[in-house]
């Protein structure tokens, strides 16, 4: 192991020198370039697909219909098909001298556009400047879990804002839960402060407690699996969280370079060692998927969704903004509640896109930009418009009383204001987030973090691959991570 850290420390020295910002060109995408640059086109990269643009078409035409006689015009170009594809193909964009007006994406992505030489050499715009410039914005009028996110970065200041957000909740099958030996020998079972019969009370151990007790009594279905969790990354960082395992931290320590970048990947100690807890929790899960209790994208190849909707998995864990994935249109009653959590410590992951705004060396054009998100994207009841087409969360508290948010959540109750169990998830899912947002965590954002989400969820993989050693798993995560930046 000491011979590890050695090759690390010393790898990751020379890794520092190489990843060095560089400042972008001032080229967009349109071929214009630096402050002589008279293109007015605002160049909008997303990653959205084609059938849920219509309210994102529906701002940027409002906006285009107002600026017609400035003749700056937004243009949205789906460059990819999901995030993770959007930041490789943002990042290759750049280094071919394109430069949009504005991207959206995720804070371990905006991280490494600002680089590690300084905010000067950033690739991204800090908002700061425009913030206090615009007498009209006010930021005290956002969710501020939403909006501080933009503002925990490796540089001091604000560099991206809030487009919607999700989180997970736990999908079920409640017609055939209802229906099983297990629920009507212990419906009225109580564990602690869980009900068997009321999902939305169980914690991390009942709900394990149940998905042994279901496969069980299916085991004789082919590929049948009591419980799914689409998101491995998901799944081990709200555990650690729940259960006070470290992760990683934004903040460095030690007198060298590469004992610095080391010190953001906590789940090992300094002498190699995987946290304990980390193992342990690691073990429960691989233990699931070999028993076929669990099933996850890593340990399984596929979303759990599509097993769901086959009544192959009969409680399901998964984002919000992926309800469309869950919905059985009619094929069984879905049940809808909150992920359940360890010892009830409710910790769950914010998710869902932001915006940052990339440096054109063309102010004017970056003040327009910037217009576009202060009064039309974050405007309130656009952005309500916007997040309930995806099944996400608007950005402003006021967005919540819009009228069109009050009659979208309504389709989703009953008459005496309950969850209407027939009513589709995407009216239903407003009235249960709306309760969590005290509850969201994010995870630090560093240059590397983005690596170190993707590895932590690597961890069953590496199992499965190498005779269920779980210690070696979790090394091999942490060694993929500190290498990567």
């Amino acid at each position: 192991m000491k011979k590890l850290c050695a090759l690390l420390l010393s790898i990751a020295s020379l890794s520092l020198v190489a990843c060095g910002g560089s400042q972008e060109s001032g080229k967009d995408n349109t071929g214009g370039n630096g402050g002589g640059n008279k293109d007015k086109t605002i160049t909008f990269w997303h990653c959205i697909g084609h059938d849920k643009m219509r309210n994102v078409e529906s701002i940027i035409n409002k906006f285009n219909e107002d600026h017609k006689d400035s003749g700056y015009q937004v243009v949205a170009e789906q460059v990819a098909g999901s995030y993770d594809q959007l930041h490789d193909a943002v990042k290759t964009k750049l280094n071919a001298g394109m430069v949009p007006s504005i991207t959206m994406g995720y804070p371990d992505s905006f991280a490494e556009y600002i680089g590690n030489s300084g905010a000067e050499r950033s690739k991204i715009l800090k908002l700061d400047d425009f913030i206090k410039d615009d007498t009209s914005f006010k930021k005290e009028e956002f969710i501020a879990e939403y909006y501080n996110e933009g503002t925990h970065y490796h540089e001091q200041g604000t560099y991206s804002l809030p487009l919607y957000k999700s989180t997970e909740v736990m999908y079920y099958n409640k017609t055939m839960f209802e229906a099983s030996a297990f629920y009507k020998a212990k419906k009225d079972e109580v564990r602690g402060t869980a009900k068997i019969s009321d999902p939305s009370t169980w914690d991390w151990d009942t709900l394990t407690y149940v998905a042994k007790a279901i496969q069980e009594e299916n085991k004789s279905i082919s590929d049948f699996h009591a419980l799914g969790y689409d998101s491995d990354s998901n799944l081990f960082i709200s555990q650690m969280a729940q259960r006070d395992i470290p992760y990683t931290k934004a903040e460095t320590e030690g007198s060298s370079d590469a004992e610095k970048l080391l010190s953001h990947f906590l789940y090992v100690d300094k002498s190699g060692k995987p946290n304990q807890k980390l193992v342990d929790f690691a073990t429960e899960v691989y233990n699931l998927t070999q028993a076929g209790v669990l099933v996850t994208q890593g340990s399984y190849g596929s979303y759990a969704s599509d097993l769901f909707k086959k009544k192959k998995v009969m409680f399901t864990v998964g984002s919000t903004g992926g309800s469309s994935y869950n919905e059985p249109n009619g094929a069984f009653k879905c049940g809808l509640t909150k992920v359940p959590a360890y010892n009830n410590n409710a910790k769950y992951i914010m998710q869902g896109p932001s915006l940052c705004f990339f440096k054109t060396n063309n102010p004017e054009k970056e003040k327009v930009a910037w217009e576009f998100y202060s009064k039309y994207v974050s405007e309130t009841t656009m952005n309500a418009n916007l997040a309930l087409e995806n099944s996400y969360d608007p950005v402003k508290a006021a967005s919540y009383e819009t009228d069109s948010y009050k009659e979208w959540v309504k389709d989703g109750l009953t008459e005496d204001g309950k969850d209407d169990i027939e009513a589709n998830l995407q009216y239903r899912i407003p009235n249960l987030t709306k309760n969590l947002k005290d509850n969201y965590i994010t995870s630090p954002v560093f240059i590397g973090s983005s690596k170190a989400r993707t590895e932590i969820g690597s961890i069953i993989k590496y199992a499965k691959s190498n005779n269920g050693d779980i210690n070696q798993a979790i090394i091999k995560a942490f060694q993929n991570s500190a290498l990567s930046v």
